[in-house]
């Protein structure tokens, strides 16, 4: 097995300089091994609008995880999950008839900051699902897995409501937005900047310097984004915590480190006692849930592993 994922992650590495410097069409099928992979698939009409797909080797139709890359919103791609410890979980997915995708999408910007990231991410679980047919996926069995940015995508689409429009006119958009599960790796607990500070009592002054860092390093309108920040009603289309209910499903959360003063808003991001709010908030709304953050203490007593959850929820 390991002499065969070697020869795979070859393969596909060189796949991914040769179509660099050529398009492949969407429906030009790669045969890996027993894998079949659709590579730059478009869901939508910007350039940062695609994705791979790796279907498992099955007749019948199979569950499905979508990765979605972290980068704080501002950086990263899709090719981070054929980073060698996310490809051997997805390996060991896909060697238990669950297929995996992996997508880009489009950066913060100063128009709608992260709305167009978090759009992204939905709209290529809509593609996926309004295309399950082709893909041979069973559009009732998907789950979402982010690190950093991504666990956010990943949450902000699981604590929501169902986000289908019956009318819209792009037959896509009609599509549910409903998961069976989300993994997020270096979470936060919410979008609301005000939630972080008081999560570890942190001096407002010094949290307003570090997120003007973060808003100048993005190249965004620090003028703006000052008010836009704490703006209500930016806050409520993008913040997930109160969305959170009892319908919702189960989470499985690792935030790694300890609890300590943020250097930067990634720092903060990362910070475990993002985990400890999840955990608390998943335990009274009683949400199944799976809250790994060894820095404070919290190791979730299945011992249950990431990989092992999934398997669980997506079989």
């Amino acid at each position: 097995m390991r002499l065969k994922l070697f020869y795979i992650i070859i393969f596909f590495n060189t796949l991914f300089l040769f179509a660099q410097n050529k398009n492949v069409n969407v429906d030009s099928l790669i045969k890996i091994s027993e894998y079949q992979v659709f590579k730059d698939v478009k869901y939508g009409d910007h350039k940062r609008n695609i994705l791979d797909i790796w279907l498992a080797n099955s007749k019948e139709k199979t569950p499905l995880l979508i990765y979605i890359h972290g980068g704080g919103f501002v950086g990263g791609n899709k090719e981070s999950a054929y980073k060698k410890n996310n490809f051997n979980r997805f390996n060991k997915l896909l060697n238990n008839n669950i297929s995996f995708a992996t997508i880009n999408y489009r950066f913060m910007n100063n128009e709608d900051g992260i709305l167009s990231s978090l759009h992204d991410a939905k709209r290529a679980l809509q593609y996926i699902k309004y295309n399950h047919e082709k893909f041979n996926i069973d559009k009732s069995k998907i789950g979402l897995m982010g690190s950093s940015a991504g666990a956010t995508s990943s949450l902000w689409i699981g604590f929501n409501d169902d986000m289908s429009d019956n009318n819209s006119d792009d037959p896509i958009e009609k599509e549910n937005t409903n998961v069976i599960c989300m993994v997020g790796i270096a979470a936060a607990h919410s979008m609301d900047l005000r939630r972080w500070r008081d999560m570890i009592d942190l001096d407002q002054n010094y949290l307003d310097e570090i997120s003007k860092k973060y808003t100048k390093g993005a190249g965004l309108d620090e003028d703006i984004w000052g008010e836009k920040t704490y703006d209500e009603e930016y806050l409520s289309k993008i913040d997930f915590f109160e969305k959170m209910d009892s319908s919702d499903p189960p989470f499985f959360i690792v935030n790694f480190g300890k609890n300590r003063k943020p250097k930067n808003i990634a720092d903060f991001h990362h910070n475990p006692m993002h985990a400890k709010v999840l955990k608390q908030r998943g335990d009274e709304l009683k949400i199944k849930n799976v809250v790994y953050a060894m820095g404070i203490g919290i190791i979730d007593p299945s011992n249950i592993g990431m990989v092992e959850f999934i398997l669980e929820q997506l079989n």
